[in-house]
């Protein structure tokens, strides 16, 4: 059963926790770049990248716009800013029986309609062989009013939903890409989450990349969580979860 919740986890969070690609740097004009867990980005005009899941947008509608502003003292500057309509993925997961994440209790009642807006300010800071950002960001929740018994108390799952019920929340990250050579590259990030009335909650991720040409890429690693859940609020608990993906890129 943990195996199964860690698989929706990873399709519930992809594109924000897995693969965020924080860099300020938008994806040139005319190129794509894709993955099995990644979302698809399209590189356009006007220094702008759009990104998107499509085949999670069926019953899990996103889209994240990054808008390129430039440089300032050789520091990239750039925003972010996202829309999430959860919804229809947590009515498809509230039912009753075998890999029910959501109880279907008529005292509570169905899952409201839910959206989430993101903005966040990204800043990149390119060195020879390796590059450094940084980001903060606020979440909101236009009338998030999800009852806390909806919300499943587990990691990378708890402070997302949880904003669905505050109805706002904040971030801030750092990242370290590393590029060895052509073929080998590296990523080391770490995030903090903040919601009212919780501890903060902590994430780290580690990527090892290997391209086996221009426009295949295999990804592995690990996602670390941190964090403080309902079921034991007074011990810490952490979590760690496997990461593999295969991405591609083309040009339009």
């Amino acid at each position: 059963m943990k195996v199964i919740i860690s698989l929706f986890l990873i399709v519930f969070t992809n594109l924000n926790v897995l693969y965020p690609g924080d860099s300020a740097y938008p994806l040139e004009n005319g190129k794509r770049s894709m993955g099995i867990f990644q979302p698809r980005i399209y590189g356009i005009k006007n220094n702008m990248e759009l990104s998107t899941h499509p085949i999670l947008f069926i019953i899990k509608p996103n889209a994240r716009l990054k808008i390129f502003h430039g440089e300032k003292k050789s520091i990239g500057i750039a925003s972010r800013y996202s829309l999430d309509y959860p919804t229809h993925l947590l009515r498809l997961i509230q039912h009753r029986g075998y890999f029910a994440f959501i109880s279907e209790d008529p005292d509570i009642g169905k899952i409201p309609h839910l959206l989430v807006l993101q903005g966040e300010f990204l800043g990149t800071k390119k060195f020879l062989n390796y590059t450094l950002s940084g980001k903060l960001g606020v979440s909101i929740c236009p009338g998030g009013d999800l009852d806390p018994r909806h919300i499943i108390d587990y990691d990378l799952a708890y402070p997302r939903m949880a904003l669905y019920h505050y109805g706002v929340g904040s971030n801030m990250g750092l990242d370290w890409d590393y590029r060895k050579s052509q073929k080998i590259s590296m990523k080391v990030d770490l995030d903090i989450l903040f919601l009212p009335e919780e501890h903060s909650f902590l994430e780290h991720k580690f990527l090892f990349y290997y391209s086996f040409s221009e426009k295949y890429t295999l990804s592995s690693g690990y996602k670390f969580s941190y964090g403080y859940y309902p079921f034991d609020e007074k011990n810490g608990l952490w979590n760690l979860f496997p990461i593999i993906d295969l991405s591609w890129r083309w040009e339009k």
